[in-house]
């Protein structure tokens, strides 16, 4: 006579693949590493925008937030003008985004960032998360 067995889950599959995968952990490993891949492309002024950052996890993703007032201004590479005065140097006030190309004076340092490292370095992300899962998520 055979016998019958008879599993019974104590989770859900997705809860037992977001613990295999890592969960909020992972995420938050892959937001500090991309965060480092993206540090050399970041423009920076007095070291600010590298380091005023922050990694965090919302809803099960992981984010870096430039925490700079000019990080937006840097990030998309255009001269940004007071919408009242024309000026570069206004504060307070609402600016809009010009043609004028910025010039950074970092070398690799270049608008879009992330776009830039995710070229230049996502086999390295993709090889760092594969690592993390296969020591920290198994």
């Amino acid at each position: 006579m055979g016998q019958k067995i008879r599993f019974q889950l104590n989770k859900t599959p997705e809860q037992i693949q977001k613990e295999t995968l890592g969960g909020d952990q992972a995420q938050l490993f892959m937001a500090n590493e991309a965060r480092r891949l993206m540090a050399p492309y970041v423009p920076e002024l007095n070291s600010m925008m590298v380091k005023d950052v922050r990694t965090d996890v919302e809803d099960g993703k992981g984010y870096v937030h430039y925490l700079s007032p000019y990080s937006r201004y840097q990030y998309h590479g255009k001269l940004m003008v007071s919408s009242k005065t024309g000026s570069a140097w206004s504060h307070g006030e609402k600016k809009v985004i010009t043609t004028v190309d910025l010039v950074y004076s970092k070398p690799m340092a270049t608008s879009y960032w992330d776009k830039a490292a995710k070229t230049a370095r996502g086999k390295d992300l993709e090889k760092a998360m594969q690592d993390y899962v296969k020591t920290k998520g198994g």
